[in-house]
């Protein structure tokens, strides 16, 4: 009899569970099956968006090479034409390295302050800290061409504290333009920390030391005519 009571408990527990269940499908269903339909939809959505953006960067990927070539070709109102168009279009990886192809094209012909507000614009929009680095490295070039030293030791300070792998050709700058605007003893320490900086590139180091030889000690760089200073009395005993 107890098993025949078992069976029976259990035969009423499973019905119930099966009229709950019922009841929820019918409550919920519709909210279940417009979830599952809205996770679809945001999937093959995804799926649409990544291709796309695979296209496009494709797409900007050749006209970015296809404007480099006329570069090279000797074309450049041409190259600036179409890098132009890429500078305010697009990924915005191919944007700054257009607006940079278009600050070096304004470089060429002259436009030098122009060019440099380029690289600057460049610097801004680029999408990681070595692009962003590169322009500002550039733009440091053409402000030591176009401004004075106390211009260009504002622009490079930022790269040189930074001590990434611009940093030894921001300090390579440092100092030669420390050398021509006649701050020897700046110009000399900064060449002599490159040249014994193990973990910059060999050019630099390289060009350093000549840059050294060239120089010369504190000694060698006195006037010819400065006289040696007297010892004093004890030195003289």
């Amino acid at each position: 009899m107890t098993n025949e009571t078992d069976t029976f408990v259990q035969e009423v527990d499973e019905k119930l569970r099966e009229e709950r269940m019922m009841d929820l499908a019918k409550r919920y269903g519709v909210w279940v099956g417009g979830a599952v339909i809205a996770f679809l939809v945001a999937i093959g959505g995804w799926q649409f968006w990544r291709e796309y953006s695979v296209s496009q960067s494709r797409a900007h990927a050749d006209e970015y090479v296809a404007a480099q070539e006329l570069a090279r070709a000797g074309n450049l109102d041409g190259a600036k034409t179409a890098f132009d168009a890429l500078r305010t279009d697009g990924p915005r990886q191919y944007r700054a390295m257009a607006m940079m192809e278009y600050a070096a094209i304004l470089a060429e012909q002259g436009d030098l302050e122009a060019a440099l507000a380029e690289f600057d614009r460049a610097a801004e929009a680029a999408p990681d800290p070595t692009m962003r680095d590169t322009a500002r490295l550039r733009a440091a070039f053409l402000v030591a061409e176009t401004q004075d030293f106390a211009a260009v030791q504002t622009r490079v300070q930022p790269l040189i504290d930074a001590e990434t792998s611009f940093s030894f050709l921001a300090r390579e700058l440092l100092a030669i333009e420390a050398w021509e605007a006649g701050q020897n003893d700046l110009a000399r320490t900064t060449l002599e920390g490159l040249s014994l900086a193990f973990d910059a590139p060999d050019a630099v180091r390289e060009r350093a030391q000549i840059a050294l030889s060239v120089i010369g000690s504190p000694a060698e760089a006195a006037p010819a005519g400065a006289e040696t200073p007297a010892p004093s009395e004890g030195e003289s005993k």
